[in-house]
């Protein structure tokens, strides 16, 4: 979770600048990091273990989603903002 976590981050930042230099690949990207984020924090929140419960406790399966929040905020000011020609 730990890799999964620095790899986000690392590509939130590298998409970040690419937004800031008008990339147009930028939005796509951006729209498909954060339905692979969610994605991962959806599995982490919802996986079943052998014994039938989740894997995770729940406080932690929440935890996982709670940078999902964040990322729907930069997705929306995102698409608020003007396109680049």
């Amino acid at each position: 979770m730990t890799a999964i976590g620095a790899f986000g981050v690392i590509a939130w930042l590298w998409t970040t600048s690419a937004v800031k230099a008008g990339k147009r690949w930028a939005r796509p990207a951006v729209i498909t990091m954060f339905v692979l984020g969610a994605s991962v924090g959806l599995t982490g929140l919802l996986i079943k273990d052998t014994s039938g419960e989740t894997g995770l406790p729940p406080a932690l399966g929440c935890a996982g989603m709670a940078p999902c929040l964040a990322g729907l905020l930069a997705v929306a000011l995102l698409w608020r903002r003007p396109r680049p020609v």
